[in-house]
Parts: C-alpha cells; sequence; structure tokens
C-alpha cells in the first residue's frame, strides 16, 4: 500500500460522513445508546478487520467508540485505512 496525498486523503473525506484526518490517521467518534452497544459495535468491526488483515486502535468510553486507522509501516493513511473505514461505517446500523 501507498500512502495517500493530503489532497488525496481529503477527496476521501467527502464519502466517510464525520471522520477526520488527525495526525496521520482517519479517525471518527461513534455514539450509541450505552455500554453494551459500544461494545456490540466493537465486536462487529473485529472479525472484519481480522479479514482485511488490518487492525485499527479502538477506544470504548461507555456510550463513544473511536475509531483511528492509519497503516503503520507507510506512515500514514493509505487506501488500505479508507477502505475499511467504509465497511465500519456500514457496521454502525446493525448496533
Amino acid at each position: 500500500m501507498v500512502k495517500l496525498s493530503e489532497e488525496n486523503i481529503r477527496e476521501w473525506l467527502k464519502l466517510l460522513q464525520g471522520w477526520k484526518y488527525e495526525n496521520s490517521s482517519l479517525v471518527k467518534e461513534f455514539k450509541f445508546r450505552d455500554f453494551s452497544a459500544s461494545v456490540k459495535f466493537v465486536d462487529l468491526v473485529r472479525p472484519v478487520a481480522d479479514s482485511m488483515d488490518h487492525h485499527p486502535d479502538i477506544c470504548i468510553s461507555y456510550n463513544k467508540v473511536v475509531v483511528t486507522l492509519t497503516t503503520h509501516d507507510e506512515g500514514g493513511v493509505t487506501e488500505l485505512d479508507v477502505k475499511l473505514a467504509e465497511k465500519i461505517e456500514e457496521l454502525q446500523r446493525y448496533v
């Protein structure tokens, strides 16, 4: 994977609702009704991340889940991060 330019990332962000570009990463905070829903969401993310062999940083704070995506080997955001962000977006509707 090749690191995307900031211009490419900004174009992708137009398609990824609520995601931000911070510290060479894609970041989004998801809000749910309670802690159980937050954990359920993370449980849905895990098999998708495993199937892509690309794992996000995830932080749960009661009803909030912060997902951070970056490709460490490339030192920033790659197309793999964008594809995982798109898949994570789809998962939130199942919680």
